[in-house]
């Protein structure tokens, strides 16, 4: 995370966190302080705790890709579940498809941290009904008493979002218009637009390692029945950030789903279909839940 005078940015990983730290270096200098670089809320130091909490976030679909193009957990299987566990699950690791990654990654990845049970259980959704990986994260990084409110979340907190409740005020700047969002972010706290312009003109930050080729794009890797999957298993997200679900059916047509979100009572790997899960017929794109009550 990195603390400044005014705000405290939270750096989840893969959602653009790499192009705000540059940012913010360059902005505040020495005043920019680096700690804990993938610290989630309940870790904010507390003499900041009373700053406004600032962060980015990714569409699910997009973010999986990222993490698999940019394969960390090849290079240190360590810090996940460990190396054993993965050559278990899949025993030709590290050459993994991409519907096997996403696999690993819900499969073994969650619930797991430096090759350790990390805390994070949750015993009344499982099997098919269980939550992502990303949805772990996102509890672990916004909530308070994040490993209860993981616990705690079942069919009905999912369709009532009583998780919510629990989160921290975070403003939430999307990946996907990055420079202007942090640009609009940094002129409500008192930057003036000579100060911000090179936000708005500076291209893309990647992480040292890189990333990805500009035509490599993420939705050329899934499958029909593997979107609907990763929407299923991230149901909590598409509810939590309603523009993200509306982009579904766009999605799905674009990866070769003529019917887009149409489950047809087909249940094809749990298609999302709304806040707490269920069929219904309804369309990916119908999302229960109203936006964040943050600030953004």
């Amino acid at each position: 995370m990195i603390i400044t005078d005014d705000f405290v940015f939270v750096h989840l990983p893969k959602t653009g966190g790499t192009f705000v730290t540059t940012v913010l270096k360059r902005l505040y200098g020495a005043r920019a302080t680096d700690i804990h670089k993938h610290g989630g809320c309940d870790e904010i130091p507390p003499s900041h705790r009373d700053k406004p909490i600032v962060t980015c976030t990714r569409n699910p679909l997009d973010r999986y890709v990222s993490q698999y193009r940019f394969a960390w957990w090849r290079s240190y299987p360590e810090l996940y579940c460990g190396l054993d566990a993965m050559q278990e699950r899949f025993p030709r690791f590290p050459n993994l498809t991409f519907a096997e990654f996403v696999e690993l990654a819900n499969e073994c990845f969650a619930g797991y941290y430096r090759g350790e049970p990390s805390g994070y259980d949750n015993e009344s959704l499982v099997g098919e009904d269980r939550l992502g990986w990303h949805t772990e994260q996102f509890i672990r990084f916004f909530c308070r008493d994040p490993k209860d409110v993981f616990a705690s979340l079942d069919t009905r907190a999912l369709a009532e979002q009583s998780w919510r409740e629990a989160m921290y005020p975070v403003t939430f700047l999307r990946a996907e218009r990055l420079n202007q969002e942090l640009y609009d972010y940094l002129l409500e706290r008192g930057r003036t637009p000579e100060e911000l312009a090179f936000v708005l003109e500076t291209g893309k930050v990647y992480p040292a390692k890189g990333g990805r080729a500009v035509d490599d794009y993420w939705e050329g890797y899934y499958t029909p029945a593997l979107a609907r999957r990763v929407c299923r298993l991230e149901r909590l997200l598409f509810d939590a950030f309603p523009d993200y679900a509306a982009e579904i059916d766009v999605i799905l047509q674009a990866v070769g789903d003529p019917d887009g979100g149409d489950e047809h009572g087909d249940g094809d790997r749990g298609g999302y279909s709304g806040s707490g899960g269920g069929g219904g017929g309804a369309s990916l794109s119908s999302v229960a839940g109203a936006p964040l009550g943050v600030e953004k």
